[in-house]
């Protein structure tokens, strides 16, 4: 089978195409012929060595395709049943390849009104929007600011954060494009967007809170990180509760135990971070299926038509060209909804 891979850590120009066996899919796995997978930025941070890990690698969580062999003990699925998963860094290979082989309890069947690339577009955003929402414990009418909105993660929260009845709903956009795709793709008031660019973190403290009428807001997202979480921080009402997916370097001049002006302890707020992959890396096997649950969940909302996939923009079939470009554009840091390779 032909995968992208990669033999050293560094630049784009590490990751290469090559042809590697065919994996046997072992006692509780699935072998899936991958039709689709989707690129995101844990990518780059893996390219780079960032999280360390064995050589060579291929990378990749997100995939749709077809179950192609069952492994011993394996029930529930069939041959030829189109499924998509989060692979949560377990099984054979990363998705960036023609065949995987991932435990079976990852797997879920393939919405119906869904194509392959949609498919792989959801399972990592999904997830992580699902997590952070439910960790929030937002409430129907519960004003809610969201850091980073137009991206992937951002892009499910916010439809999520809608269908529960959160209101208002404010979010960031650093571009006209951005703005535009919140407001036609995601259903944002053009009112409810901050227009961060070119203005101070002051500003955008004023600019929020006067969305929200004045008030600070019980929940707040950080999809961003560095000044975005600070300003999660600032417009949190006291008891309110901050979620962030976005680590902060070891020097950060955000310091949240500083008794003397941290929101944190000044407000008495709670914070959450989510890591997708924790309970696949720390916790048992047996726990693994909480995965599947929430992404059945989200599969019954995308079938019922409460939810949609992110916006998907194919960068091309799997070469190392196509994983390369998908890198840098992500590196750019400037892509809204997801980027989806075919590879069969």
């Amino acid at each position: 089978m032909r995968v992208i891979t990669q033999r050293a850590f560094g630049g784009v120009e590490q990751l290469v195409e090559e042809d590697w066996p065919l994996p046997v899919p072992g006692p509780g796995e699935v072998r899936v012929r991958i039709r689709a997978a989707s690129f995101n930025p844990v990518d780059v941070l893996y390219r780079r060595g960032g999280f360390g890990g064995r050589l060579p690698q291929v990378l990749g969580r997100d995939l749709s395709g077809v179950v192609d062999a069952l492994g011993e003990g394996v029930t529930g699925l069939a041959v030829g049943e189109e499924v998509f998963c989060y692979r949560a860094g377990q099984g054979s290979n990363g998705s960036h390849a023609e065949y995987t082989c991932v435990p079976a309890v990852l797997m879920v069947p393939k919405p119906r009104r869904l194509g392959f690339a949609e498919a792989a577009a959801l399972p990592v955003v999904a997830l992580t929007a699902w997590q952070c929402v439910t960790r929030a414990r937002v409430r129907r009418g519960e004003a809610v600011f969201v850091a980073g909105g137009s991206g992937g993660v951002g892009s499910m929260a916010l439809q999520l954060l809608h269908h529960l009845g959160a209101h208002p709903v404010l979010t960031t956009a650093g571009s006209d494009t951005s703005a535009e795709y919140l407001v036609k793709h995601l259903g944002v008031e053009p009112g409810h967007i901050l227009r961060y660019r070119g203005r101070t973190p002051e500003q955008w403290l004023a600019d929020v809170l006067a969305m929200n009428g004045g008030q600070p807001v019980p929940v707040a997202l950080d999809f961003v990180g560095d000044s975005m979480k600070e300003l999660c921080f600032a417009v949190s009402a006291v008891d309110g509760r901050v979620v962030s997916i976005v680590e902060e370097p070891a020097d950060s001049s955000f310091n949240l135990w500083d008794e003397t002006r941290s929101p944190l302890i000044l407000r008495s707020l709670e914070f959450h971070f989510i890591q997708l992959g924790a309970r696949a890396r720390y916790a048992p096997r047996e726990t693994w299926t909480v995965y599947r649950e929430q992404l059945e969940a989200i599969r019954g909302l995308l079938e019922e038509g409460a939810l949609k996939p992110p916006a998907v923009r194919g960068v091309g079939p799997l070469s190392a060209a196509t994983a390369r470009e998908a890198h840098r554009l992500l590196e750019e840091g400037r892509v809204q909804g997801k980027l989806v390779m075919e590879c069969g």
